[in-house]
Order: structure tokens, then sequence, then C-alpha cells
């Protein structure tokens, strides 16, 4: 019998209760969702580790996407359901609301609206280039994270900096966080990132989950 999941594949109706999450999706999202974060959070430290943090910016916009894309993408494909990404950028979001930084919370909902928004309509999540540019928005929306209190309260936000970082360190993340070509290189990299994690994540998919009948 074919699943729903050969169904959206092949572009055929699915039964109304489709989109209905079950159990093993939850724990499937429940896991991915970790080891995205993880993965992130280790890279974050080794990255922190070894590079000033004006020079962390050229590399952790294109090294976040690409080793956790392939986790996200398998994610999505196995899941397949409204809910992957919003509920993806809400619990990150959520993460670092609990950090500190009160302000992620709201900036994760609205985050998570536009990237389900975005992933609108039938076997989307299962579309590895549509799954992948959503995925853009989960970084998009982290990119956010560190805008956002450089434009609420930069005075009191470079004191705080001033605290752990050095004059040159803090001048040079300013000018990362609110200048708009900064910016737009920023997000370049996060999409470039992506594209590349998602070329891996594909293969991987293609090669080992769907032939296997794992997803």
């Amino acid at each position: 019998m074919e699943s729903n999941a050969d169904g959206a594949r092949a572009g055929k109706a699915v039964p109304a209760g489709a989109n209905r999450w079950t159990m093993r999706d939850v724990m499937t999202f429940v896991i991915f969702n970790i080891v995205i974060i993880m993965v992130t959070m280790i890279v974050k430290m080794a990255e922190d580790a070894v590079l000033s943090p004006q020079n962390t910016f050229f590399v952790g916009s294109w090294l976040f996407p690409l080793v956790s894309t392939p986790f996200y993408l398998v994610m999505a494909d196995r899941i397949g359901k409204r809910g992957v990404l919003s509920g993806s950028i809400l619990l990150f979001g959520i993460l670092y609301t609990f950090m500190g930084g009160v302000y992620c919370a709201p900036v994760a909902v609205v985050g998570a609206v536009v990237g389900e928004l975005a992933m609108w309509g039938r076997g989307a999540y299962r579309n590895i280039v549509r799954a992948a540019a959503g995925f853009f928005v989960y970084w998009a929306t982290f990119a956010c994270y560190g805008i956002v209190p450089y434009l609420l309260f930069r005075d009191a936000y470079m004191e705080q900096l001033g605290a752990y970082y050095s004059a040159s360190d803090v001048a040079a993340m300013v000018a990362q966080y609110t200048e708009l070509p900064w910016i737009l290189l920023m997000l370049a990299l996060f999409a470039a990132g992506t594209a590349l994690g998602a070329v891996v994540g594909a293969k991987f998919l293609k090669k080992h989950v769907r032939k296997a009948k794992i997803a």
C-alpha cells in the first residue's frame, strides 16, 4: 500500500488527516532539533575558541547552516507535515530567550510565521529545494537575534559587550549588525551555507534515507 509520504512525493491527493502529527513525528522532531542545536553550539564554541568576535561573522554565517542543513532536510523529509519549520524556529528562539535574549521570542514568532507561509502547499517539506529555502528563513531569523539588540538598545548592549571584548571588536560587531552592506553579506553567507548543506543533505537523502525507505 502506498504511504502518505509516497503519495505526497508523487503529487497525489493524501487523506485529510495526513497532516496530523504522530508520536513518531514528534520524537523525530525533538531528536533532530536537539542534534541541530547541539551541532550548532559545538561549532559556535569551537569558532569562539579560535577566532576573534569580529572574525566569527565571516565563518559562522556559512558554517552553521552548512553543518545543520543535512539534518534538517532528513527531518523535514521524514515528517513531511506542516509545522516542521515553524516549530524548529520557535524551539531555537525559546532557547535563546532562556539564555537571556528576551527579545528573541517575538523575533522567533515572526520568523515562524514567515517560514511556515514560505512552506505552504502540499509536499513542500519533501521538496529539497523548497525545504532548503525554508531553512534559510530559520537562519535569517537567527541573524535577527544579533541585529535586534543593536536596534532596540544599542548603547546598553555596547556597554555590556565592552565588558568582555576590546573596543575594536565591539566597533566591528556594531558595524556588522547595523550597516546594510554587512547585513546583506551575512544573509548571503547564510544562503550559501544552506545551499551547500542542501547539496550534501540531498545526496544523503537520495542515497540512504529514501532508498532504505526510512522516511
